[in-house]
């Protein structure tokens, strides 16, 4: 038998999806006829569907998220709709137009973004608004770290739209050990980059041949060019104009940067490895890390790094007493104290056919219950948001993971307009010229020149291929 669609039926349904979203979202307004919007509650019995954008794929999310959420409130059921596979990427790629494609056609009541999509995203309307929901429930935002907050605030305009678990952060890792043997002040936080790179050449001075320990180590590995940046942005400095058009790396700021960082660099301040590692035993690998092996009395790295220490100790049978202060920071720039990075946000879908329920799950991983379930495991290397759940049980100063007061550098927002394949171009035309100002070959002038003039024209001929690609659309 073929069974025949009843177009009133469906228009039926659909009307009163609409009805029930609408009654969500205006149900519990004060009787003086306020306009707050306010969420009616759901019932322990009552059930409900929610879909989830994720950029993790069904499986992984369940492991991080869904699992746990589930268990809690077994009468709301998560389906996952991954962008793996649904969004391409590429150097002409229109990513954000793909992805609200996505959003149109699944429909997803939670959007797990990025500090740049959410940004645009709230500009746009496109998200539930928070904070009259955060009052209604009384959810404990106090709870969270006042640093994430505004890094998160300040995309979007000093209002609250979505909610992020854990951050990223960088800190000065030191060798307790080292420092101590050799009877050389550690750091404190707060230092400059000016006074670190004074203290990591001390180092150059101790021991001999190759037995001689480096000063600093980087994250970013022999970079010289990520830890020019790393500088500049410690200064303000960003090398793309606002509006992402124009490149401004030849200026006399980027010049105190490059000449700093490649002065370190000559001194050996800074460690350069020449080799790599090629195989054998965990033990093995841990040995070859310039910290852990003792070849560097500090190293710049993020807080998955504490997992690495902890896992060495367990493993080798001699390992160095360590802690960590906070990155080099300008006097001049206080903002520059924070090097919080928030990257994945869940926020709620403005269009949401069931708000509430899509604002239980993200209370829920942004609440005190998740951040304790999960504290003794770090969530792809980051840090829980929650006060209560970042600290080291050994007394260590974890609070370098998160002074200052958080926030956007004016870099990161000129960095979000440019494309990504500029992005890929200029870094190598970049190492290349500040290499040969290592070895003698160009002066710190000409190596900015060069780097602006060629950087310039990729950056016109990514802006085009990119206008190209979206006419073609």
């Amino acid at each position: 038998m073929v069974k025949v669609d009843n177009p009133l039926k469906r228009w039926t349904k659909i009307g009163t999806a609409a009805l029930t979203a609408g009654t969500a979202l205006l149900a519990g307004c004060d009787a003086a006829g306020g306009d707050e919007k306010k969420l009616m509650q759901l019932g322990q019995e009552e059930q409900a569907t929610i879909k989830v954008m994720s950029m993790f794929d069904e499986s992984y999310f369940f492991q991080l998220y869904g699992a746990l959420f589930s268990a809690k409130y077994p009468n709301i059921d998560i389906q996952v709709a991954s962008t793996q596979g649904a969004i391409s990427y590429g150097p002409d790629t229109d990513y954000n137009k793909q992805l609200y494609r996505f959003i149109d056609e699944q429909k997803p009541d939670v959007l797990l973004l990025t500090l740049d999509q959410y940004e645009k995203m709230a500009e746009e309307g496109r998200l539930y608004e928070l904070d009259s929901v955060i009052k209604q429930d009384k959810f404990d935002v106090d709870g969270i770290l006042p640093s994430v907050i505004e890094t998160i605030k300040s995309r979007s305009g000093a209002r609250l739209y979505g909610l992020a678990p854990g951050f990223s952060s960088q800190a000065l890792f030191y060798n307790k050990t080292l420092f101590d043997s050799l009877g050389v002040p550690p750091p404190q936080d707060g230092m400059t980059w000016e006074q670190t790179i004074e203290l990591a050449k001390r180092f150059g001075l101790a021991g001999n041949g190759s037995s001689r320990p480096s000063g600093l180590s980087l994250d970013s590995g022999d970079s010289v060019f990520r830890f020019i940046q790393m500088l500049g942005a410690t200064k303000g400095l960003s090398y793309i104009d606002p509006a992402g058009a124009t490149l401004t790396i030849k200026s006399d700021g980027w010049k105190r940067s490059a000449q700093l960082a490649l002065d370190a660099f000559k001194s050996k301040a800074i460690y350069r490895s020449d080799q790599q590692f090629l195989g054998g035993t965990m033990e093995d690998y841990y040995k070859q890390d310039p910290f852990i092996g003792g070849k560097t009395a500090m190293s710049i790295s993020g807080a998955y790094f504490i997992d690495s220490l902890k896992q060495a100790k367990a493993l080798l049978k001699e390992m160095p007493e360590w802690d960590l202060v906070s990155l080099p920071a300008d006097p001049g720039n206080p903002e520059s104290l924070s090097t919080i990075s928030v990257n994945q946000i869940f926020a709620v879908n403005a269009q949401s056919a069931n708000p509430r329920a899509a604002w239980e799950f993200v209370k829920y991983v942004g609440g005190d219950e998740y951040a304790r379930v999960t504290s003794k495991s770090s969530v792809m290397g980051n840090l829980s948001s929650r006060v209560a759940y970042v600290k080291d049980p050994e007394g260590r100063n974890i609070e370098a993971f998160f002074k200052g007061k958080g926030g956007t550098s004016s870099a990161s927002k000129a960095l979000s307009n440019v494309p990504n394949s500029f992005i890929e171009q200029l870094h190598p035309i970049a190492e290349a010229e500040f290499q040969e100002v290592l070895d003698g070959k160009k002066s710190v002038d000409d190596a900015l020149q060069a780097i602006q003039d060629k950087g310039q024209a990729e950056l016109t001929k990514a802006k085009q291929a990119q206008e190209r690609s979206k006419e073609s659309k």
